[in-house]
C-alpha cells in the first residue's frame, strides 16, 4: 500500500489546495500517512510570502533525505508558491529550485495538480509507474484545463474552505504570489455556489470563501447573497479572507451586516500605518483612506470584529514611521494583528530594488513594541465579553475542553464531559485572558443568542 505524507504551509488558500491535492492522491492509490518516515510520497506545499518561510523548506529537506536509504522508493515534491514551472529530474530541470535542494525529485505548479500522475510517472520506478499509468484514465480532461474541477478531499464536514479565486494583480513590492500564482483568476460563480451547495448539503456549517485578494472577485457582494440563501438548508456561517482595503465597497459592508450568514468580521490588511512605507510597498491606499473604510464599516457594523496584517521593518522604515504605524494601532484598536519582521524575498521588487537597511535588533524590538501593545489592546476587547452569551462552533476537544470560535471569531474554550465538535452551541463568558476567552456551556437551547456590540 502507497503512502503519502503532506504538509501544508502558509494562508488558508494553501490548505483548501491542499484537500484537492489530497483527492488526487487518493484517486491514484495513496493512503495517508502519519509521518515522513511511513510514507512513499512526501509533499510540502509551500509558501513564500517571505524568505523565512522557504529556509524552513530547505531545512526539513535535510531532514528527509536520510530516509531515503530506509526506503529507496521514497519520492519527494514540492508545490505550492515557491514553484515556478512543473518540473523533474527526469527532464531538463524546468524549475531552478531542483538544482538547489538536492533530495527533491519534482515540483509541481498547484493550478497543474492534475498533471500529478505524469510527473509521478516520470520519476517512480517500472512497477510504481505501471500503477501510476493505469491510474491516469481517472483524471478528467476539465480537470488538467483548470483544478479547481478537482473535488476536493475535504479535512472537516462542518468547516469548509471554498477558493473563489487564485493568482493576483496587486504587485506588493514585497510579494511572490503574482510570480508564483499568476495573475488573478476568477472562478465562475456558478461552480463556486455548485460547492456551497453540496458541502452545505454534506452538513456543512461555515464556509471561508478564500483568494489572494477575495473581494475583488467581480460580482462579490452578489456572491455573498447566493451563498446566504444556503442558511436554509443549514448554513449558517460565512467569512472570508483576505480583502483588499480598497476593495471594501459599501455594497459589501451592507451584506455583512444584513446576510444572516455573514459573521461579524472582517480580517483587513494594512501591512504599515505610514504612507511613505505603503508607497514603497505598492499598497495603492493610504492610511487615511483605510481610516475610513474602518470607520465606514463600524457605523454600519458597530459590533464588528476586525484584524490586520502588518510588517514592522520594510526598508526604509524610520522610527519615526514606525511610530505612526504604533500610533495608528492605538486609535483603530484592532482586535488581532499577525505581525511580522521585514525578511528579502528573493525575486520580489522589494529585494530587487530596496535596500533592507533596519538592523535585525531594531525590527525585533518594533515588533516586540507592537506586540505588547496588541496583548494590552487584546485583553481590553476580551474583557468586554465577559458576562456576555456568544454561540460557539466547537472545533476540537481534547481532556474535557471544547474549542472553538465565537460569532466574531473569537477563541473560547469551556469544559465539557462530552465532545461538541461540529455543533454551535451557546456559551456564557466567565473569564478573559489575552488571547482567549473561557466560557461556560448554557444548557437551555431555546433561549437566542443575541449579538452584542462591543467596541
Amino acid at each position: 500500500m502507497k503512502k503519502f505524507y503532506l504538509r501544508t504551509f502558509g494562508c488558508q488558500m494553501n490548505y483548501s489546495d491542499s484537500e484537492r491535492i489530497k483527492a488526487v492522491l487518493e484517486r491514484l492509490g495513496y493512503h495517508a500517512a502519519n509521518s515522513p518516515a511511513s510514507a512513499d510520497l512526501i509533499m510540502l506545499n509551500t509558501c513564500s510570502v517571505r524568505q523565512h518561510a522557504e529556509d524552513r523548506i530547505f531545512g526539513l529537506m535535510l531532514k528527509y533525505e536520510p530516509l531515503r536509504r530506509k526506503n529507496k522508493r521514497l519520492l519527494i515534491g514540492l508545490t505550492g508558491c515557491m514553484v515556478r514551472k512543473t518540473s523533474s529530474r527526469a527532464d531538463d530541470f524546468k524549475d531552478k529550485i531542483l538544482r538547489r535542494i538536492r533530495p527533491l525529485d519534482f515540483t509541481i505548479r498547484i493550478e497543474e495538480i492534475a498533471k500529478l500522475p505524469e510527473i509521478l510517472g516520470a520519476v517512480s520506478g517500472r512497477a510504481v509507474r505501471k500503477t501510476i499509468t493505469s491510474a491516469r484514465q481517472k483524471i478528467q480532461p476539465r480537470e488538467l484545463k483548470n483544478y479547481f474541477h478537482i473535488t476536493p478531499k475535504y479535512t472537516s464536514r462542518f468547516q469548509v474552505f471554498i477558493p473563489i479565486s487564485t493568482g493576483c494583480d496587486k504587485f506588493c513590492s514585497y510579494c511572490i504570489v503574482p510570480f508564483s500564482r499568476g495573475r488573478e483568476t476568477n472562478r465562475p460563480m456558478k461552480d463556486i455556489l455548485k460547492e456551497a451547495r453540496a458541502v452545505v448539503k454534506n452538513g456543512c456549517k461555515e464556509i471561508t470563501l478564500v483568494g489572494q485578494t477575495v473581494n475583488s472577485y467581480k460580482n462579490f457582494p452578489k456572491l455573498l447573497v447566493e451563498i446566504d440563501k444556503l442558511n436554509k438548508f443549514g448554513l449558517e456561517r460565512v467569512r472570508f479572507t483576505s480583502p483588499y482595503p480598497l476593495d471594501v465597497t459599501d455594497d459589501l459592508i451592507k451584506a455583512i451586516a444584513r446576510l444572516k450568514t455573514l459573521i461579524p468580521y472582517i480580517h483587513l490588511p494594512i501591512q504599515s500605518g505610514d504612507n511613505e512605507v505603503l508607497k514603497r510597498m505598492n499598497r495603492k491606499y493610504t492610511v487615511q483612506q483605510y481610516e475610513n473604510i474602518v470607520r465606514r464599516i463600524r457605523a454600519r457594523i458597530p459590533n464588528c470584529a476586525i484584524s490586520t496584517d502588518i510588517i514592522v521593518g520594510f526598508p526604509g522604515e524610520t522610527r519615526e514611521q514606525f511610530m505612526n504605524t504604533y500610533n495608528l494601532f492605538k486609535k483603530i484598536k484592532w482586535d488581532m494583528a499577525y505581525l511580522a519582521q521585514y525578511s528579502p524575498r528573493p525575486g520580489t521588487l522589494s529585494a530587487k530594488m530596496l535596500k533592507d537597511n533596519v538592523p535585525q535588533k531594531e525590527k525585533k524590538q518594533r515588533w516586540n513594541m507592537l506586540n505588547n501593545l496588541l496583548r494590552r489592546v487584546s485583553l481590553s476587547k476580551h474583557k468586554k465579553f465577559v458576562g456576555r452569551k456568544v454561540r460557539v462552533l466547537v472545533e476540537s476537544y481534547k481532556n474535557g475542553l471544547n474549542m472553538g470560535r465565537s460569532e466574531h471569531f473569537k477563541i473560547i474554550q469551556f469544559k465539557s464531559k462530552k465532545s461538541l465538535v461540529g455543533k454551535i452551541v451557546p456559551v456564557k463568558i466567565v473569564k478573559a485572558y489575552e488571547w482567549i476567552l473561557q466560557g461556560k456551556v448554557l444548557t437551555d437551547n431555546n433561549n437566542p443568542v443575541k449579538i452584542y456590540s462591543y467596541n
